[in-house]
């Protein structure tokens, strides 16, 4: 009874009840589909890849249609080998991206800015092989009009200099294959990372749920 007179208990209750609430829209949401175009039989394979917490897109470097090392020249990646013909992306928070290389860099600030979507975001991008038959990606055959969008999409994201250029951030990746930009907008928990791979996808007219905060609900739709 003092509990309850004190209001502790009824302060408790509303973020349990707004947390069960979000989980919930996330969980009806991500199974909710925005009907896409039919999977083209033959086009470009774009790779669906997840960690266990985040989603990446991985393309071709280079397609008829499409050529990321215009915007991502080769410099950028001077670890990279002739055989990694894709180029990864990640859009995410950039505190949390260049902050918490490890789960034990992790701070509460850190963690409350992203929560908050009060911080720049920041695209990663590694150059990498093909990632046939990894078990942690999906794939996915896009036709030429629908990679075009996926590309535009992922192109738009990217934060640019006054004469249209990407943004790098020298030195800020984790090793010699990757690194990371500026990229535009907030992360926030309806704007995550794993809903901006979502987004990219809807862009392109494939079948997706309707809103993507969590890889599992990106990765059920391309595995």
């Amino acid at each position: 009874m003092r509990i309850l007179r004190n209001g502790v208990l009824p302060a408790l209750a509303v973020p349990a009840l707004a947390a069960g609430a979000y989980l919930f829209a996330a969980a009806a949401l991500s199974r909710l589909a925005v009907d896409g175009q039919p999977e083209a039989g033959e086009g470009v394979e774009v790779f669906v890849c997840t960690n266990g917490v985040h989603t990446d897109l991985v393309l071709p470097a280079v397609t008829e249609t499409v050529d990321w090392t215009i915007d991502l020249p080769g410099g950028d990646f001077p670890g990279a080998g002739p055989g990694m013909s894709h180029r990864s992306f990640g859009w995410g928070d950039r505190a949390f991206y260049l902050e918490t290389r490890r789960w034990s860099d992790l701070r509460l600030s850190t963690a409350l800015s992203a929560l908050f979507g009060r911080g720049p975001s920041v695209m990663h991008v590694y150059a990498l092989h093909r990632p046939e038959g990894s078990p942690d990606c999906g794939v996915v055959a896009l036709g030429p009009e629908q990679y075009v969008a996926l590309a535009a999409f992922v192109r738009g994201s990217f934060r640019r200099d006054a004469a249209g250029r990407v943004m790098p951030l020298p030195g800020s990746g984790y090793g010699a294959t990757d690194l990371f930009y500026e990229a535009v907008g907030h992360y926030s928990p309806f704007e995550t990372c794993n809903e901006w791979t979502g987004k990219a996808l809807r862009a392109a007219g494939v079948t997706v749920g309707a809103w993507t905060p969590f890889e599992s609900g990106v990765m059920r739709w391309v595995r």
